[in-house]
Formats: structure tokens, C-alpha cells, sequence
């Protein structure tokens, strides 16, 4: 298949699943609860195996407990088109060898408590962490159930809107022909208002394999984008283009890679009561 079609595969594919996260959670969701569904689309190059498409949907949930605490549930949800043997992806530090496969790779969903805060800028949680071996292939999975701690921070100075989310998961069990799992995951964010409506963002995925050895432990991109948001429906929309070099990686990790990241209008009717 080209790179042309199974863009459009991921695509479709990724289209059914944000159909399916939009229309659950209408039920899922409590009164005041606020939800919304970032959908990022990586295209990379440089791997030993061969480029890859990855689309991941983070659907992220909100909701009060009590009268001054908050929960807030972030999953991650992939489809790829990649090739095998490609180390430095999130959730699968030590992938199985082959040649092209595609589908879905393992599910990460993380919980976090959030308590009151002092200041209106700065909000953080705290919370497990926890990985599910639902892949369609080994090689777009772990093979290992997998948990751990979880922690999330943003600060808003201004117009900089500064936060991370981090997650080191150890496998606890799964297939013990499986390499043991013990990752680091940092979602950063550092993102700048420019003039109305643009803005500067820079959203590393970074990467930490704690089995490997040191000079084999790190994925660190490096770059930045540009977005813009918008007004669809009433809702506030987002976009933005970026372009990443892994300027620290395991060996046969790809060089860089194009991102899109695209934040989906959520219809009023599912956040009413």
C-alpha cells in the first residue's frame, strides 16, 4: 500500500474511533463535567524499518469531587501504519520484529486528583497510571499490563501556557516472552499567544526506556509548530503544524517527523445535564 493510502486508512480508522469516544461520552460525563478530544497525526522518517503514520486520540474528561477537588481522566488511544523493530514509541520500549503492520496499538489511560489551588495560574494532580495490551500486533504493543505513577502540572503566565503530563509504567503482567517494560512518558507543552488568533506551541513526546542501556535509554525531539484557533459551531477549535528532530534517540528511531494536532469542537448537546 503507498504512504498516500494508508494515510487515508488511518484516517478512516481514526475517524470511527473519535465517532465512538464523541457519542460515549455523553453518558460517561457528569454535570459540569468538561470534555475534550485532541487528535494528533505524526508522519516520520529516518527509522531503520521505514516510516511511519501514527494517529493518537486523547480523549480528556474533567469533572468535580466533591465540593473542591477535581478528577481529570486523560487516555491515550493509537492507530498506526509502521514498521517493526522501531524502538523509542510510547508504551512499547522494546517492540517485536517484522516487517509493516497496522492497526491498533496498546491503550493508556491515566487518573488524576486534582486539589483546590491557591492561584487561578497554576493547577497540578497526581494519580496511577495504567497501560492495557489491547494491540491488533505485537509490534504496535508491549504484550505487558502495565502501571504506575502519574502526575500533571500547567501554569499559565500571561500569554504562556507552560504544563506536562508524566507517566513511568512497570509491567506487572502479560506475555512473559515479552520484554519487561519499565518507561518513562512526558507530554510537555509549552505554547506562546502571538498576535490573535496564532499562537507558537511546542509539544514533545519524550521518552525514557530505563531498561536499556544509557546510550539507548532517550527519545528527545526537538522543534516546535505553529496553530491557530478558530470558532466552529460556537466552539473553540484548534490547529497547528509541527515539525520535530530527535536530537537525542535509541538507534533506529526515526530522525524527525511532521505533526498535525487538531482539537475537535465537542456539540453543546453532550454537555448538557
Amino acid at each position: 500500500m503507498t504512504l498516500k493510502g494508508r494515510l487515508k486508512t488511518v484516517l478512516l480508522l481514526g475517524l470511527l474511533l473519535l465517532i465512538g469516544a464523541t457519542v460515549g461520552a455523553e453518558d460517561a460525563q457528569p454535570p459540569r463535567r468538561v470534555f475534550t478530544l485532541p487528535i494528533e497525526m505524526d508522519v516520520d522518517s529516518g527509522a531503520a524499518n521505514g516510516d511511519a503514520v501514527i494517529m493518537r486520540l486523547m480523549p480528556l474528561a474533567a469533572f468535580p469531587m466533591g465540593e473542591r477537588w477535581k478528577i481529570v481522566n486523560l487516555t491515550l488511544a493509537m492507530v498506526a501504519d509502521a514498521p517493526g523493530g522501531v524502538p523509542g514509541q510510547p508504551g512499547n520500549p522494546e517492540p517485536g520484529e517484522g516487517g509493516r503492520v497496522f492497526g491498533l496499538g496498546d491503550l493508556t489511560n491515566a487518573v488524576f486528583f486534582t486539589p483546590p489551588s491557591r492561584s487561578t495560574k497554576f493547577v497540578w494532580g497526581f494519580g496511577p497510571g495504567v497501560g492495557l495490551p489491547i494491540a491488533t500486533d505485537p509490534r504496535l504493543g508491549s504484550g505487558k499490563w502495565t502501571l504506575g505513577p502519574a502526575f500533571r502540572f500547567a501554569y499559565r503566565p500571561g500569554p504562556w501556557n507552560l504544563g506536562a503530563v508524566v507517566v513511568n509504567l512497570f509491567s506487572v503482567a502479560g506475555d512473559e516472552e515479552r520484554a519487561d517494560v519499565n518507561q518513562l512518558l512526558i507530554r510537555g507543552l509549552i505554547r506562546r499567544r502571538l498576535k490573535d488568533p496564532w499562537y507558537f506551541t511546542y509539544n514533545p513526546i519524550i521518552t525514557a526506556n530505563w531498561n536499556a542501556p544509557a546510550d539507548q535509554r532517550w527519545l528527545v525531539p526537538l522543534g516546535g509548530g505553529i496553530g491557530r484557533t478558530f470558532t466552529a459551531g460556537g466552539q473553540s477549535v484548534a490547529l497547528s503544524v509541527h515539525a520535530y528532530a530527535n536530537v537525542i534517540k535509541p538507534d533506529g528511531a526515526p530522525e524527525w517527523l511532521i505533526r498535525i494536532t487538531f482539537i475537535v469542537p465537542i456539540p453543546k448537546a453532550l454537555m448538557r445535564r
